[in-house]
């Protein structure tokens, strides 16, 4: 009777607080972050070895080429040395090589280590939200879990292999070019790198607007994520309305805004790569005017002018990359994060560091003064005491909101009670393991969730190691058999997402075979007979009135057949237990139940006089 006791779990809608934690930018570097994940790096320390190693090899190699350039010109070309000079291109050509394979060899190790750590990374995500506490998702927005396990994982992988080595690469090459100019000649390096700090002062400057932009270019790209996924799962009702011209005049619109996003951050973009090249310039200006003066007065060879002017040209590539890796390093880290915040996140809901396994389950189940609560000082249960018997069947109605639903999630311990105790035969809930406590339960809910597969496979979800033979029995006893071989292709006949292509009585349908081929001890039906027709409850009633023989359940009622078939009635209004007995005897007394009865029983005649016409 009247669905409901949901109340209090969360906004489905996010705030501006959380859109903009999502798009934060944090430090180049964050210590707690590299510290965390290097665990997953310290498999491969071999890898890292060796693509450390060949990336010093291959920044040597990059760093030499123009000081044997300025040598093969000085003690060969001028001298006229054509076979030394020969031999010389030949040793070039071999330092060209080895650079060129240990550049490779760096590639690969490194995409071997990314691979594997967002194996391990993603693994240990998925486990943990697994086992976190329905109180966790009644709170989170899954697209943005999803967002944690995808984008933000993805995002360190490139920067904790590729972007970081990169930029080390980088930075020893850099160090490597100027120790080299300053051997060579101190005077003119100094002159030739006088630029950086006028470059540094501008890239300082530059990022701190840049930052800007590109957290608008995300937020920007977030809306439009945001209205095309809610578009797209609403086509049905955009459609029914003819709301077609309206949602995509509304797209436009955010579509612009995120060009203009983009538009306002490549202008900004645009603007430093001029700059380092003006700077890059002027550097080579420098050698050009001062080298060119100190090679007439016999302070520097032309070979190592030659060199000089290689290296300024050269210079500013790693700049160019370190500016470009500065505003990645940023978002990987703030990923970093929010990744281990989601991993440190606790579930309420955990087994004692001494919990005992949960014997054979007889099934007799007792509230004891429960109060529950899911926003402090909000009780959605208040003070309910009561016993449902071993092998009893109860029904628990109640208006909207009474808080069925939740009091049936109490039992298998979705949450934990926050004031008094749930007991099943005698043990508190909370002192065993939920895996030997849960696997002996079973639970249909109202909208059922099929999995992408088989029929076969969403069958054994509950119970992989089940025959066909035990599958084929669970689905005939539900009334499920019959739908599935008029398939084409029986119980191997695919199941769309969310179960798509079944109808909702299938769905459920299968849903119930799922829970009763695990022969659960307790059994809990949350409005599990609410979404289908008349015709397929019968069919449903009929198989349940011989499979809960001997089994504790609890069903959220929602239709007088049900009603009437339990040994006992719960009546729940604002949280509390406000009436207890059998159908009879709580019609005797005249109250709630009464009223809830006599809406039911007329919504049903009129679905009855429906269908009948």
């Amino acid at each position: 009777m009247h669905g409901g006791g949901g109340q209090g779990r969360g906004s489905a809608t996010p705030t501006n607080d959380e859109i903009d934690d999502e798009e934060q930018l944090g430090a180049v570097y964050e210590h707690r972050v590299v510290k965390r994940l290097l665990r997953y790096l310290r498999p491969y320390k071999r890898q890292w070895l060796l693509a450390l190693g060949a990336m010093i090899v291959a920044m040597s190699s990059s760093v030499a080429i123009p000081r044997m350039i300025g040598i093969a010109f000085d003690d060969y070309i001028a001298l006229k040395d054509l076979p030394g000079l020969v031999w010389f291109t030949l040793l070039f050509l071999a330092v060209g090589v080895v650079g060129a394979v240990a550049n490779q060899a760096q590639m690969m190790q490194m995409a071997h280590i990314g691979q594997g750590m967002v194996l391990a990374l993603r693994k240990d995500l998925f486990a943990h939200l697994q086992a976190l506490s329905m109180s966790f998702w009644d709170r989170s927005q899954v697209g943005r879990v999803m967002s944690r396990v995808t984008n933000d994982v993805g995002q360190i992988q490139e920067v904790m292999t590729q972007g970081l080595v990169g930029t080390l690469a980088q930075l020893v090459m850099l160090v490597g070019m100027v120790a080299i100019m300053m051997a060579m000649d101190l005077v003119l390096a100094l002159a030739t790198l006088s630029v950086l700090p006028v470059l540094i002062g501008i890239v300082m400057v530059w990022q701190r607007r840049a930052r800007s932009a590109f957290i608008g270019v995300r937020r920007a790209i977030a809306v439009v994520n945001g209205t095309l996924n809610q578009d797209v799962s609403g086509v049905r009702a955009i459609q029914s309305l003819r709301r077609e011209g309206e949602n995509v005049r509304l797209f436009d619109k955010v579509n612009r805004a995120h060009l203009d996003a983009n538009i306002s951050a490549a202008r900004l973009s645009a603007i430093m790569m001029p700059v380092v090249e003006i700077q890059s310039s002027i550097a080579l200006g420098v050698v050009i005017v001062l080298g060119g003066y100190r090679v007439l007065h016999g302070l520097l060879s032309p070979g190592e002018m030659i060199a000089f002017f290689l290296y300024a040209q050269r210079i500013f590539d790693p700049i160019r990359m370190i500016i470009m890796q500065y505003t990645e390093l940023q978002r990987a880290m703030a990923g970093g994060i929010r990744i281990i915040e989601l991993l440190d996140t606790k579930s309420d809901v955990q087994d004692k560091p001494d919990a005992m396994e949960m014997p054979s389950i007889r099934g007799e189940v007792a509230f004891h003064d429960v109060t529950f609560e899911y926003v402090p000082g909000q009780a959605v249960l208040r003070n309910v005491a009561m016993t449902i018997r071993s092998g009893e069947t109860v029904a628990v109605v109640g208006p909207t909101g009474a808080g069925k639903s939740t009091f049936v999630s109490l039992v298998s311990r979705l949450y934990d009670v926050t004031h008094g105790k749930i007991t099943i035969d005698g043990y508190d809930v909370r002192d065993v393991r939920q895996q030997s406590m849960n696997s002996q339960m079973g639970v249909v809910l109202q909208d059922p969730f099929l999995f992408v597969g088989t029929i076969k496979e969403n069958i054994l979800f509950g119970r992989p190691d089940a025959t066909m033979d035990e599958v084929e029995r669970g689905a005939r006893a539900v009334g499920a058999h019959d739908f599935i071989m008029r398939m084409e292709k029986g119980y191997d006949s695919t199941v769309e997402e969310r179960g798509s292509n079944l109808s909702m009585g299938q769905r459920q349908l299968v849903s119930f075979a799922r829970a009763l081929l695990a022969n659960p001890r307790i059994l809990i039906l949350d409005e599990a007979t609410a979404s289908v027709d008349t015709r397929t409850e019968v069919v449903i009633q009929e198989a349940l009135n011989k499979l809960l023989r001997g089994r504790t359940s609890i069903v959220i009622a929602h239709r007088l057949s049900t009603i009437r078939e339990a040994d006992r009635i719960l009546v729940l209004d604002q949280g509390r237990l406000v009436e207890m007995g059998t159908h009879e005897e709580l019609l005797a007394l005249g109250g709630l139940y009464t009223r809830l009865y006599a809406m039911t029983y007329a919504a049903e005649q009129a679905e009855v006089l429906a269908g009948d016409d």
